[in-house]
């Protein structure tokens, strides 16, 4: 028997229980987006046909007007937050990432409203926690931030909005912060800007997928490797029809600040095939077997010494997604890192979420096979054993 493809390059394979993080490969692709794949890539095709199909399949399921396929959800906050921005104006499109002057005198709005980021640090004052919004100061705009990190007013919201305000950079989660999508989109349209809604791990639930253009956002991002189950180097952004065009404008094939985030015709291919395969699904039992999976996996590390687990539904920001929250004992002296360090290293390779405890860590089994998830669960017991030696 051969070597597998891990073994040829001198890899190992990793059981991802973070579900979806792209550090670790993203998610495992449904079985036909692979297949599709494959036959994509003996033949050529127009992709500006192929992009063409894709927005109208796409938008048929998000009730967008009109969608684009490109590298991931950060690529479509970089051309969205650049169609807002420059609108159909080639002038401003060949600028970018330059907005706030062209030739020392034309200006145009170049800011997207907020909520205050986390910090983690602060360099120049410029440092944000929340590292996806660098995909829109990529474009060139800039933020201003309003209200903090855990709380947001209305009157706080109003008083970021001036002159130079280009839209509203919104990311979406299941946190009560004060203020809902709904009311910042009306405030938002009131003073006649779009929203550009971060809604790339929102899925399940399956309504999410309509879910923002139905308040009337004005382009959402998806990450189409995540609950999608596409390929991991693709994503949408799905809105409105005059503002996809101005994306386009600048995405691959056009040479614009979009065309380095351009998706290959196999990609395409396989993320309108995943599209096809999730809205096929009874997501109700595939929650139930998350479900299932998960506490499973829950009452396994419950039996071993020095931890204590509990499954969470909805997460700790309140997504509906079931996670085993792990409690390590002081009297262990293990720390989370650790725990997450030996389950990489090891035999398999595991791995899985920290947390802002140093003494929590989050596994997430909701798409692996049972087998995985529980050797998952006998890593753990393994690299616990071996670390309180």
């Amino acid at each position: 028997m051969g070597l597998t493809i891990h073994e040829r390059y001198g890899l190992k394979p990793v059981i991802n229980a973070t579900c979806h993080w792209t550090t670790f490969g993203g998610t495992v692709m449904w079985p036909e987006v692979s297949v599709a794949m494959a036959e994509a890539s003996v033949a050529c095709v127009d992709m500006r046909s192929l992009q063409d199909e894709a927005s109208r399949r796409i938008s048929a399921r998000t009730n967008g007007e009109a969608s684009l396929v490109v590298s991931g959800c950060a690529a479509a906050l970089m051309v969205g937050a650049a169609a807002i921005m420059t609108g159909h104006d080639h002038r401003r499109m060949a600028s970018l990432p330059h907005t706030a002057a062209i030739e020392g005198s034309f200006k145009f709005p170049y800011g997207f409203v907020t909520r205050r980021f986390g910090r983690v640090a602060d360099i120049h004052g410029e440092y944000e926690a929340w590292g996806y919004a660098h995909a829109v100061r990529g474009a060139g705009g800039v933020f201003q931030e309003v209200g903090d990190a855990d709380h947001l007013t209305r009157e706080d919201f109003e008083a970021g909005f001036d002159s130079h305000t280009a839209g509203v950079y919104w990311v979406s989660d299941g946190l009560d912060r004060g203020m809902s999508l709904e009311e910042a989109i009306k405030v938002a349209h009131s003073h006649g800007v779009p929203v550009l809604v971060d809604a790339s791990n929102t899925l399940p639930p399956a309504s999410n997928f309509h879910h923002f253009i139905d308040l009337g956002a004005d382009l959402v991002a998806y990450s189409g490797g995540k609950g999608l189950r596409g390929p991991q180097g693709s994503g949408i952004l799905t809105g409105r029809r005059d503002l996809i065009e101005a994306a386009r404008l600048q995405s691959s094939p056009v040479h614009g600040i979009g065309r380095p985030l351009k998706v290959s015709k196999e990609e395409v291919f396989g993320l309108l095939t995943a599209i096809d395969v999730w809205a096929s699904r009874d997501h109700d039992s595939d929650l139930q077997a998350a479900l299932e999976r998960t506490s499973a996996a829950v009452a396994g590390i419950n039996g071993i010494s020095g931890l204590r687990a509990e499954l969470k539904f909805p997460d700790h920001i309140g997504r509906p997604y079931p996670t085993a929250f792990v409690h390590i004992d002081d009297k262990t002296g293990v720390h989370a890192k650790a725990l997450q360090e030996s389950l990489l290293s090891g035999t398999p390779s595991v791995a899985i979420m920290g947390h802002t405890d140093p003494k929590v860590v989050r596994i997430d089994v909701r798409v692996l096979s049972d087998e995985d998830a529980a050797l998952v669960v006998s890593a753990v017991g393994h690299a616990m054993r071996s670390l309180i030696r």
